[in-house]
């Protein structure tokens, strides 16, 4: 999984209620909603929670309504409560990976800040300060707020990859990967074939084609495959891709081979290879292979570490009254980067 790392800054600073986070935890045991100061919407730990950043949120699902020119829903709604939820949540659960990120010895610098800032600036405004600001107000966004969302989205790269920086994926799991996963590693194949209803053309065909008959000739004229036909049978498969005794035949039999007729659903079919069969070797498919499993086990990383940070902050989250999320209330997983 992915924490989202925005390519355009109308995306990067998208409304972060609709960031997929993991549900946050429960109240604490020692603290009460009624030690939660005033302008402060949660504690988690000793860490408060300003409700300026949950106003601010809601400011921005308005604005994003409106952009959509959809009506903001009305206080007490589902929709406007689910809102509600998914904002209080979002801060609960930035504030849990900022206290992790410094047991994690995990630090943004001001620089680090300014130059993705200055990245985003050069590569989305051709370095326009003007241009920028303009797109901050749009998106409701203060250029504090959008050096804020920066430094979370920094902050996020930097726990996965000290979370998942060691792993590494064992030779033999990619060899067996590439054994068990043969098909995607057979190139497509050029064949052509002749479709039929009935076995009795079908031997028909076949003894012609055996006797020197144009297989190409043959195909244009008695094949039901209408857009094959016009090609003189002419396709190209992929291996697992046809309906499985088409291709068991097609993939099997030597380039400039005939096969037998075949039957499947939609009839019977004559088959000869045009091209031989080519396979993507272990030594050429490995990077990729690696790479694809080495982001499944970091994704499992991931997870493990986000459940074990919920379930470490489950009694050190303390709500302001209202604001706690109902039993059960949850949100997506929170994406990461690698």
């Amino acid at each position: 999984m992915r924490f989202p790392l925005r390519t355009t800054l109308a995306v990067f600073f998208a409304c972060a209620l609709v960031l997929g986070l993991a549900a946050c935890g429960g109240g604490a045991d020692e603290k009460t909603s009624e030690d939660v100061p005033v302008d402060a919407i949660a504690l988690v730990g000793d860490q408060e929670v300003p409700k300026a950043e949950y106003d601010a949120l809601l400011d921005r699902a308005k604005q994003s309504y409106e952009a959509q020119k959809r009506p903001f829903p009305k206080v007490g709604s589902p929709e406007y409560n689910d809102l509600k939820v998914r904002a209080v949540q979002f801060l609960v659960q930035r504030y849990e990976f900022r206290s992790e990120a410094e047991n994690l010895g995990v630090k943004v610098t001001e620089g680090e800040v300014d130059k993705r800032l200055d990245e985003l600036k050069k590569t989305n405004f051709g370095g326009s300060d003007e241009k920028l600001q303009a797109e901050l107000k749009k998106l409701g966004l203060t250029l504090e707020q959008a050096r804020e969302e920066i430094e979370d989205k920094l902050l996020q790269e930097k726990i996965f990859k000290k979370v998942t920086g060691n792993i590494k994926v064992p030779e033999t799991e990619i060899e067996k990967y590439y054994e068990d996963n043969e098909e995607q590693f057979t190139k497509p194949r050029e064949v052509r074939h002749i479709l039929v209803k009935s076995k009795q053309k079908a031997d028909e065909l076949h003894k012609e084609l055996k006797g020197g008959a144009s297989f190409a000739a043959l195909a244009k004229k008695f094949s039901q495959d209408t857009a094959s036909a016009k090609e003189g049978g002419k396709l190209t498969v992929s291996k697992g891709q046809t309906v499985a005794p088409f291709d068991k035949i097609a993939f099997s039999i030597d380039e400039g081979v005939i096969s037998e007729p075949v039957k499947t659903q939609f009839g019977w079919h004559i088959i000869e290879a045009l091209a031989p069969i080519e396979v993507t070797q272990l030594s050429e498919a490995k990077p990729t292979i690696e790479q694809q499993l080495k982001q499944q086990r970091q994704s499992t990383a991931m997870e493990t570490w986000l459940k074990q940070t919920q379930a470490k902050y489950a009694n050190d989250v303390v709500y302001a009254a209202g604001y706690k999320p109902p039993p059960g209330a949850t949100q997506t997983q929170a994406q990461t980067t690698g």
